[in-house]
């Protein structure tokens, strides 16, 4: 059952990501199109098509955690991966203790990133 709940959340964000970086399906942002400014999120699908072709100055100028969330997505891949073969959930359990922990900080980084991203006008 672990393997299987690993698969598909692995699978799904893999998919995910390629449809959205990709650009087959055109996404618009809702926070924008409601409150016209710039949401923290504002940005990545430019800043990881920019990560995979190695312009990683243009990456940070759409939005500055680009580099840091593909690299985190990265390797939140590998965990997953490995979880898989080991039939583990460790990856899932280290997660969820991140966030439980650290919630308070990660609403603070969107909160810069989110005025950061309406000062430079992205």
């Amino acid at each position: 059952m672990k393997r299987i709940v690993n698969i598909l959340i692995l699978f799904s964000g893999i998919l995910f990501i390629y449809i959205v970086v990709s650009g087959l399906i055109p996404f618009e942002c809702l926070f924008k199109k409601l409150f016209d400014i710039r949401c923290p999120g504002c940005g990545l699908t430019r800043s990881f098509r920019d990560i995979i072709n190695l312009n990683f100055d243009s990456a940070i100028k759409y939005n500055i955690l680009g580099i840091p969330l593909f690299i985190i997505i990265f390797g939140l891949s590998i965990g997953l991966s490995i979880d898989i073969i080991l039939n583990t959930n460790e990856t899932l359990k280290y997660i969820n203790n991140f966030f439980k922990k650290n919630y308070i900080i990660i609403i603070f980084i969107l909160i810069i990133t989110g005025i950061i991203n309406n000062i430079n006008g992205i």
